[in-house]
């Protein structure tokens, strides 16, 4: 029999194979969308898409940058230009602006909390990058009587997700983790069994997942 897969994430996954642990909410926050003064738009997420577009529908009318696949997907179903994406890590937005797009006035809508320091970055090097705090991710008090087996293949996709997962759950030695990117990996910790995927996204981390689930300990 494979081991059990649970997914920390926000978003579930098709997948009957995997179960899926919410853990984790986003809160939008009511707050000001100064699109004024900037040529560009940065969007490191999906809920980031949908914090702007609460906040202020015009916001397509700025060109994007985005962070992975299906934030730059939630962009364009809704209308806006993206002009490139960086594939799953913020920080590869440090090149691609720096490189192409240094002379624009950015605008970068952010989560309370995030991974990667390329905003700053940016400014050190006189390249015009302003924030604006859009939305959080808080843990969410739903699913806390689940039961995780010892020899369970945990994938999680945010240090948020570990962050939740420790909060209700005991982390043990007997897991298998499989994290989406290198912040999240930083994250845990000591553990003798992590698992970083070949690529940063969900659909990569669970097939990694799968392939650590069909082999028992």
């Amino acid at each position: 029999m494979k081991r059990p897969i649970f997914l920390i994430s926000i978003t579930p996954y098709d997948d009957s194979a995997v179960t899926h642990l919410s853990l984790l909410k986003t809160r939008f926050l009511e707050t000001d969308l100064p699109l004024d003064n900037h040529d560009g738009l940065i969007l490191t997420s999906k809920q980031a898409v949908e914090a702007v577009e609460r906040i202020d529908p015009a916001w397509k009318r700025l060109p994007v940058l985005c962070v992975g696949k299906a934030t730059q997907k939630k962009a364009e179903a809704l209308g806006a230009v993206v002009l490139e994406r960086s594939d799953g890590y913020g920080a590869g937005l440090y090149d691609i602006v720096k490189k192409r797009y240094a002379a624009r006035k950015w605008l970068y809508a952010r989560p309370k909390v995030v991974a990667s320091d390329f905003a700053r970055r940016l400014r050190d090097d006189n390249i015009s990058v302003d924030e604006t705090v859009v939305y959080e991710t808080v843990c969410d008090a739903r699913n806390t009587d689940a039961e995780i087996p010892a020899d369970a293949v945990l994938v999680f996709t945010s240090p948020s997700a570990l962050k939740c997962f420790r909060s209700r759950f005991e982390l043990k030695n007997s897991h298998s983790l499989v994290v989406i990117g290198k912040t999240t990996a930083a994250a845990i910790g000591e553990h003798p069994d992590v698992h970083l995927a070949d690529e940063p996204g969900v659909a990569a981390c669970i097939a990694l997942a799968k392939k650590i689930a069909a082999k028992r300990k």
